[in-house]
């Protein structure tokens, strides 16, 4: 992105002045190469050396470090010629390239009875690449206001002066020869335009069906990245709640929302379970039974249920979909152990809460892989084929439930066509 600005700001601006050209593209490279230090990460070992005093003795120094964000803390191990030892805790930060590092406790000492005083540093240095060693490096200057000895902090005798720590850095190369959008680090997905109720002059709600076997779709349960494993590890990971679909008296259709369900009531609504004998090791007598989940294998989904609001907003003049919920679609067996034809939610999803995840998950492209495609994008720009199962009417009817075979898929275009025809009956004079 940086590169294809900078050569289209050079076109425009230097087409006639090479000389000038020449050093603007100098700037560039100086500018791409000073950033490549900006995204590391600090954590890891570091190792170096210390002169002190004697300039010409150099003791080993190594450096422990976590970095959250742009804070720092860790240890510092000292180690003198003839191998006494203290530990330092120590805490900073990175600002750009700058490091800054301060030993501000100390946490053991070898010190042979407050033989040896240690100075707790307090270091200034510049993060860099040595990409030609492949190493990390920071470098820089050290000042000390105290020192320990192992029992008491005491003010230090120690002059100022360098030091260099280096980590091994694991460059890995460029899996291809241009970068691609990193959606795994896109921030929040875009929010819908706010709709007001006395904006919204006409709304429907419809249920429609996902069906991964079909081509246009098929790319939703690629082995690369299912839709399903996207859902299934934010409810493992308690980023989204999965909702009971059991139609009860207050929620007929079973998808208002209305009942949580634990990970392990989710995930057992999703693998066929069976009753197993608890055997007594010492006796072997049975002693009981209980009931355990099966293995869930998501090629099983083949089918997700969308719950959506067409609304027209005469403020902005738009008619378009809201998705409110996902399901996806299991078939459940009955206590005899026949499994019934009909597919049935295994849990819902509240649609608007999962899209912070799927907008960080990559779909697989069908067509082009220079495409960088969120699951949050496939959903917004309606990348996807499905059919209406039912839409709201006075008898809270199914289309099953008044026609059957091959009607139903026309009935289900029937309504869609409805729907297009609403809005294109605005229109006409």
């Amino acid at each position: 992105m940086y590169i294809k600005a900078f050569l289209h700001l050079a076109e425009r601006l230097f087409l006639f002045q090479p000389g000038l050209l020449m050093r603007y593209l100098f700037f560039v490279a100086a500018f791409l190469i000073g950033n490549i230090a900006l995204g590391q990460n600090l954590t890891g070992k570091w190792l170096g050396e210390l002169p002190q005093n004697n300039r010409d003795v150099k003791f080993k120094l190594e450096i422990d470090l976590v970095q959250t964000g742009k804070s720092l803390v860790g240890t510092s191990t000292f180690t003198t010629v003839d191998n006494h030892k203290v530990v330092f805790a120590l805490q900073g930060n990175i600002e750009g390239k700058n490091v800054m590092l301060e030993e501000y406790k100390g946490v053991s000492c070898d010190c042979e009875s407050g033989k040896y005083e240690f100075c707790l540093k307090k270091m200034k240095g510049t993060f860099t690449v040595d990409s030609l060693n492949t190493l990390f490096v920071i470098d820089g200057t050290w000042t000390s206001e105290r020192s320990f000895n192992g029992k008491e902090y005491l003010t230090s005798v120690c002059e100022p002066g360098r030091f260099t720590i280096v980590k091994p850095a694991f460059i890995r190369p460029l899996d291809g020869y241009y970068h691609k959008n990193n959606i795994a680090n896109s921030t929040k997905p875009t929010a819908y335009a706010n709709a007001r109720e006395a904006d919204v002059i006409f709304a429907k709600r419809v249920w429609r069906e996902i069906d991964l076997r079909e081509k246009m779709n098929q790319y939703l349960a690629s082995p690369k990245q299912r839709l399903m494993d996207v859902l299934l590890a934010a409810v493992q990971n308690r980023d989204v709640v999965a909702y009971d679909p059991t139609s009860t008296r207050e929620d007929p259709s079973g998808d208002a929302f209305s009942r949580r369900l634990t990970v392990a009531q989710a995930l057992r609504r999703l693998a066929d379970s069976s009753v197993v004998d608890i055997i007594d090791k010492k006796t072997g007598e049975k002693t009981g039974s209980k009931v355990v989940a099966g293995e869930f294998n998501p090629d099983d989904i083949v089918k997700f249920r969308l719950k959506e609001d067409w609304l027209y907003d005469k403020q902005r003049g738009i008619f378009e979909p809201r998705i409110v919920g996902i399901a996806p679609l299991v078939k459940i067996k009955t206590a005899g152990g026949v499994t019934n034809n009909e597919y049935q939610p295994a849990f819902w999803i509240y649609f608007p809460e999962v899209r912070s995840i799927l907008a960080t998950k990559e779909a697989v492209n069908r067509s082009s892989d220079a495409a960088a495609l969120s699951f949050d994008d496939v959903f917004m720009k309606r990348l996807f084929t499905s059919y209406i199962i039912k839409q709201s009417n006075d008898r809270d009817e199914r289309i099953r439930d008044y026609t059957q075979g091959i009607d139903k898929l026309y009935e289900a275009e029937r309504q869609k066509l409805n729907l297009k025809g609403w809005e294109l009956g605005l229109w006409q004079y």
